[in-house]
């Protein structure tokens, strides 16, 4: 039976003020989901509620929840023991591990994923993360049947999910299959959000069905159109 985790409709609020109105949604059939929101719209705080109030969702699986704050000293030679990992765990390591910057919090995420839970939730990525790592643990997760559900105010970094949901006013704008929503350019204008350069090509090309994807860079667009011929 495939795991399942589903957010019940909830109202989320700070101090008496109101940050989210009636949220909810299901990983049924998704992947990777990004909720997208400018710095203050309750993103973080969300993440917070959930982990610590189970009873707003519903699951047969295993989460885990990666904060920005936690095990921020870690040595992972001491911790991570690659003799006991298999190739296209090694494979990844050396390539998500190769710079030493924010190394410690890249290991602080890894330990939460080494145990294969079925649903990760993770805080701003993006601050730690460039576009090119993002991609590649958003990747390996997939091969290792780990659904994500991460939080970001880039849609740069939301471009990499298969499921978008945005808020604006403390609730859902809109919300969809990553690529769909990205096509509503003059809604996500109104919501304040710019796509970028790369991105607004590869969803133009989408509507020709030359692309079925979506790239961050001149790089990704090349390579994407040379496979597509």
């Amino acid at each position: 039976m495939e795991k399942y985790c589903r957010i019940k409709l909830f109202d989320l609020q700070l101090d008496g003020k109101k940050m989210l109105t009636d949220f909810s949604f299901s990983f049924d059939g998704k992947k990777a989901i990004c909720l997208l929101g400018e710095s203050g719209s309750g993103k973080s705080l969300l993440l917070k509620a959930l982990n610590k109030n189970p009873n707003l969702f519903e699951t047969n699986g295993q989460i885990e929840y990666y904060f920005l704050e936690e095990n921020k000293n870690l040595n992972w030679q001491e911790i991570v023991n690659f003799d006991n990992l298999d190739n296209e765990w090694q494979s990844f390591l050396n390539k998500f591990l190769k710079t030493n910057k924010y190394l410690s919090l890249k290991i602080a995420l890894i330990l939460k994923i080494i145990s294969k839970p079925d649903f990760l939730f993770c805080e701003d990525l993006h601050n730690f993360l460039t576009n090119e790592e993002l991609n590649l643990f958003l990747m390996f997760l997939k091969k290792q049947n780990i659904k994500i559900f991460y939080i970001t105010n880039q849609v740069e970094n939301s471009a990499l999910s298969d499921y978008l949901i945005v808020i604006k006013n403390n609730k859902i704008a809109i919300e969809g299959k990553t690529i769909s929503v990205l096509k509503e350019e003059k809604l996500m204008k109104l919501l304040g959000y710019s796509l970028p350069f790369y991105v607004n090509m590869s969803i133009q090309l989408n509507y020709y069905g030359i692309l079925d994807t979506i790239c961050l860079t001149k790089e990704e667009l090349e390579e994407a159109i040379w496979k597509s011929n």
